[in-house]
């Protein structure tokens, strides 16, 4: 049997008349079964972006890319719960820049060149 986010329950009252009651599953319970194995790629990428910061050599680039590869990895790992998170941060940062850059472009327009 499939698990869902919603159990329904219905309750006989008195005189046949059916009560639906919903209770949903509590989100700790969905995050204590989450795996974590989306950690290891993150601490590594975590660990080469340090050390691409902090060297100036050939090898440097090479632990940026792995860093990259690495965060990309676990972005694809890591559960539904943390990638729908990272998507609504994304979506409220695009939205204030837009909103920043268009009153930047009014302000623009509005004053008279010189």
């Amino acid at each position: 049997m499939a698990k869902t986010l919603f159990d329904v329950n219905l309750t006989k009252i008195p005189k046949t008349i059916s009560i639906c009651f919903i209770s949903t599953t509590v989100f700790s319970s969905e995050v204590k079964k989450m795996p974590l194995f989306f950690l290891i790629p993150l601490c590594t990428a975590l660990a080469t972006g340090y050390f691409f910061k902090k060297s100036t050599d050939e090898i440097a680039y090479f632990a940026g890319v792995f860093a990259a590869i690495s965060l990309i990895l676990t972005l694809v790992l890591a559960p539904w719960q943390i990638q729908f998170g990272l998507l609504i941060i994304v979506f409220i940062i695009t939205n204030r820049l837009l909103q920043e850059n268009e009153s930047k472009q009014t302000e623009g327009r509005g004053k008279q060149p010189r």
